[in-house]
């Protein structure tokens, strides 16, 4: 089982080609589009390959998904790398089109269009999810921003905004996020968007 699949999704040449989805999935349903990997959707979505194929029992071989193809997203799977005493710990912070493609990163920043899709993912569900924006240049905690707030059902260990990102914005972006008095801050990932 590889896990940097490059081979995007095919198209089934005939309907019955496409495997059923699971008669029971614990998470959420996503319907494949010709670009995807299963890498690339466990990427989306803060699980893993294995964690996909062990959801879906259709999936005999995971180099293989068809466009069109209903597939299990697990939410409530273990996490690949838990953390000690079920502390809450911030995952992945990720920035994505409207469409859910990652952002590009030139010179260690990422390169943001007018709406970006800002997703983290988390060791456990949480019941709030704070985005900041802390302008480059500046290291003092009043000029951080707050670019939106996500409450995310109490089932799944991912939030996110939809950011519309100002023209000349450069700065590094974090979330903090917690359940009742626990909360967690996630490293701090550099982001620019041209004035165009």
């Amino acid at each position: 089982m590889s896990n940097d699949n490059n081979t995007d999704a095919m198209r089934p040449v005939i309907a019955e080609q496409v495997p059923r989805p699971p008669q029971k999935c614990d998470g959420q349903f996503y319907t494949v589009k010709a670009s995807n990997t299963l890498f690339s959707i466990a990427q989306s979505f803060g699980v893993t390959v294995q964690q996909i194929v062990a959801a879906n029992p259709q999936i005999v071989d995971p180099d293989i998904i068809y466009v069109g193809q209903e597939i299990c997203i697990p939410t409530d799977a273990p996490t690949p790398t838990p953390a000690p005493n079920g502390q809450l710990r911030v995952l992945t912070l990720r920035f994505l089109t409207e469409t859910g493609q990652p952002l590009p990163t030139v010179d260690g920043a990422v390169q943001l269009n007018a709406r970006v899709i800002v997703r983290a993912t988390f060791t456990r569900p949480v019941s709030r999810a704070f985005f900041f924006l802390e302008p480059t240049g500046t290291e003092t905690c009043e000029l951080v921003k707050l670019i939106g707030v996500d409450c995310p059902s109490a089932v799944t260990g991912v939030a996110e905004v939809l950011w519309q990102v100002p023209a000349g914005t450069l700065g590094r972006v974090f979330v903090v996020a917690c359940i009742d008095s626990i909360c967690a801050k996630s490293d701090e990932v550099l982001v620019v968007r041209n004035n165009s």
